[in-house]
């Protein structure tokens, strides 16, 4: 399923939300020479991340969401992370956001640490809907059930013999006000959604919207959790 988001790159782009700028200041170490976003897509992570790095190295995989790619001042990689296109050594920050819970272990790890300087930084994050009542309940479950515990999004998952310390985390809340037409849209994004076929994706989508109470304006205010991670590479 990592490889449907390509398809509705535009979609991707336009919905999604981005990280917070709090949590980049959070996980970002000053001053960063370099920084590596691992999984960029279409850069909506990269346009905030470039204004807290002298240089930002983008790595994307997909050729769509690459096409999709239009931050100045970011240069953009064709690369996974498991095969990262970076020198060793040459790094202060390796980062992805909302994409590390879809990256093979322990090959990920293993090149973070290897293009990493020694006290250089691997960060990730996530930006989760909160599930706090009935009705959140019932829109968000697509994406809170979409990975098993081996791939929650949240998570940090290492490799058992990563050269990294103890991590430390974050947490920080805020709410999204959107129309109910573009947090549906924004629900057909996520990857369990995308796997189904259009016409079933369209009933489902348009049941989920049912569920949602909206004002008379169609605005709707949905709170969300954002999850940043950060750690630091102690050397060989």
């Amino acid at each position: 399923m990592s490889h449907a988001f390509g398809a509705v790159a535009e979609a991707y782009h336009r919905w999604r939300t981005a990280i917070p700028y709090a949590a980049f200041d959070w996980m970002v170490p000053q001053p960063c020479r370099r920084a590596v976003e691992l999984g960029a897509g279409t850069g909506i992570q990269t346009r905030r991340l470039k204004a807290f790095a002298d240089e930002t190295l983008a790595v994307e995989p997909d050729a769509n969401m690459r096409a999709a790619f239009t931050v100045d001042g970011a240069k953009l990689l064709v690369g996974t992370a498991e095969e990262i296109p970076v020198a060793d050594g040459g790094a202060d920050l390796v980062v992805a956001c909302e994409s590390w819970h879809w990256f093979a272990q322990p090959q990920a790890t293993h090149e973070a640490a290897r293009v990493l300087r020694q006290g250089g930084t691997l960060a990730v994050a996530w930006n989760l809907p909160e599930t706090t009542d009935d009705w959140t309940k019932k829109f968000w479950w697509p994406v809170a059930s979409a990975h098993d515990e081996s791939r929650r999004p949240g998570r940090l998952i290492l490799a058992a013999d990563a050269p990294f310390h103890t991590p430390q985390y974050r947490v920080l809340r805020w709410t999204l006000r959107r129309h109910i037409d573009d947090l549906v849209a924004l629900l057909g994004t996520y990857s369990r959604v995308l796997a189904l076929e259009p016409l079933e994706r369209k009933e489902f989508l348009d049941h989920q919207r049912s569920l949602v109470p909206v004002r008379e304006d169609g605005i709707v205010d949905v709170r969300f959790t954002t999850i940043c991670w950060r750690t630091v590479h102690k050397g060989a």
